[in-house]
């Protein structure tokens, strides 16, 4: 279950990472949903890193 937790959070992570890199150079909604999809991302992965400890 950890496995489709640590894809499911590294896609938004590099969804979140590309969006804010395309809103630096552009429209703000780019950059705020970029944000908190990597935020989201990057909690995911961590919960899935733990949870398998």
């Amino acid at each position: 279950m950890s496995d489709i937790r640590m894809v499911i959070g590294g896609l938004f992570l590099l969804y979140g990472v590309i969006l804010v890199v395309a809103g630096a150079f552009g429209s703000a909604v780019n950059l705020w949903t970029g944000l908190v999809m990597a935020v989201f991302g990057g909690t995911f992965v961590a919960w899935a890193r733990l949870r398998r400890l």
